[in-house]
């Protein structure tokens, strides 16, 4: 009788192991799912370089990869996306994060993170022999709005793009006029570039950190970078956009923990430094 008691207090007390291990194997799923960072990244140089001989350093390639190892108690994934399907999938609250974005303030969609990178500002980029036909100097500012008036010439415009405030106010006044040419596609900069240099496209607006990219792997240095009046000599902070939801709030949260740190490391330095020539 004794021996049978024993069994079953042994019985019980295994089934309470048993069961009190999968509470808290259930909780450690569930924070793990709460924790994580989910990148969603697309096919976007300099930003994210997904193939040839600079795959992997684009800038917010090495600024996730140290964050992740900032963060090694968090489980941290990516997805590729087109920049449009990113907006869409945010927009539906689904669960992600996009590195590479221009500080805002919070909206219904986006929670921002602190500034994570400093970009000079975004100026026009044109064919060099444009130049004297349109009487502009490299180096020396032009008017973006006065050039958008101008609708012999063709303005390339990447999908989905966004500009800052001061260029975006004077291209709405000219969206679905028929000089503004949308490109489509994965690497939207990257296509008008080589538009441009063929003499299809006249101009577009993009960052420095963009011609060098494509001057380094279209070995061609046809096109030049002109300030813009509108922009001068400001320069624009970017940050990490996550879904304005309780789980983008925890992941920012997250995120702003460790870019004191992210911002000491030298290879994050050397390579801010190399796209963006900023110390």
């Amino acid at each position: 009788m004794v021996r049978q008691m024993e069994v079953a207090l042994r019985v019980q007390q295994l089934i309470t192991m048993i069961l009190t291990a999968s509470t808290l194997l259930v909780s450690v799923s569930a924070n793990a799912i709460e924790d994580a960072i989910i990148w969603a990244k697309n096919p976007s140089p300099p930003f994210h370089i997904m193939s040839g001989k600079l795959q992997g350093y684009g800038i917010c390639d090495v600024m996730t990869d140290k964050i992740d190892a900032l963060l090694p108690e968090l489980s941290t994934s990516e997805v590729i996306y087109p920049h449009p399907r990113v907006n869409k999938y945010i927009s539906e609250a689904e669960n992600l994060c996009f590195p590479c974005m221009i500080k805002r303030p919070d909206s219904g969609t986006f929670t921002y993170s602190d500034s994570t990178t400093r970009y000079p500002a975004s100026g026009v980029i044109i064919n060099r022999a444009s130049l004297d036909k349109l009487d502009l100097m490299e180096g020396v500012p032009v008017s973006f709005a006065r050039l958008l008036s101008i609708h012999t010439l063709a303005f390339g415009l990447p999908g989905s793009r966004k500009y800052p405030d001061a260029l975006q106010a004077a291209l709405n006044e000219h969206l679905g006029q028929p000089h503004i040419i949308e490109i489509a596609g994965t690497e939207g900069p990257m296509r008008v570039l080589r538009q441009i240099a063929r003499g299809r496209l006249d101009y577009t607006i993009d960052y420095p950190a963009v011609l060098k990219y494509f001057s380094i792997t279209e070995n061609d240095d046809s096109l030049v970078f002109i300030p813009t009046i509108e922009m001068g000599d400001a320069f624009v902070d970017g940050a990490i956009g996550c879904t304005n939801n309780p789980w983008g709030q925890q992941a920012i949260e997250h995120i702003n923990g460790v870019l004191h740190k992210l911002k000491a490391d030298p290879d994050y330095r050397k390579n801010q430094t190399f796209w963006l020539n900023t110390p």
